[in-house]
């Protein structure tokens, strides 16, 4: 019984600590550069583990990042982006971001508006996607092809809600003026 009572309160102590996120979105962007914040100053995260896998030959199998597996007779590289990973943006664009994860040229991937509510965060972009929606979209990614998993496919960036709260608005009201 106390193991049971003190698990729960150490879980209630880490949980206290932890910093809230919230999805990045149009309006939560707009808001940000409305106070002239640049979005190129902003931690960002990811809300879902994702897997970037391609092929390698295997007299190349020598890989730079990820983890190489020999399946079913072919050399596969793995890239896994856990979820909460921090990023940060590398590029913007009026409707995507570029986000890198990790040192490098090329090693970023780019994150977007995909609906016209503001409301909707930015969610993981592909050069392109196959028709059937557990299909592999496909993305460059350190000059080499790969595939997004269909479980990451539709990871979505957030960031700390404190970032919201440091905005600094300074607002008056104008007294108007009298003929004298």
């Amino acid at each position: 019984m106390k193991i049971v009572f003190f698990t729960s309160i150490v879980a209630l102590a880490f949980a206290s600590c932890s910093t809230p996120k919230t999805y990045f979105t149009s309006s939560v962007r707009n808001t940000i550069e409305t106070n002239n914040i640049p979005v190129t100053k902003l931690q960002f995260y990811v809300d879902r583990d994702v897997q970037l896998r391609r092929e390698v030959a295997s007299g190349s199998a020598q890989v730079s990042a990820g983890v190489v597996k020999f399946e079913n007779g072919k050399y596969v590289n793995i890239i896994t982006l856990k979820k909460n990973t921090p990023g940060v943006c590398t590029r913007t664009y009026e409707d995507k971001i570029d986000v890198s994860f990790e040192m490098g040229d090329g090693r970023y991937l780019t994150f977007g508006k995909l609906k016209r509510d503001s409301r909707a965060p930015y969610t993981l972009y592909a050069d392109s996607w196959g028709r059937d929606p557990r299909s592999m979209g496909e993305i460059r990614y350190d000059g080499k092809i790969y595939y997004i998993l269909p479980s990451g496919s539709e990871a979505r960036l957030m960031i700390k809600k404190d970032a919201l709260n440091t905005l600094k608005i300074d607002k008056r009201e104008m007294k108007g003026r009298r003929v004298e």
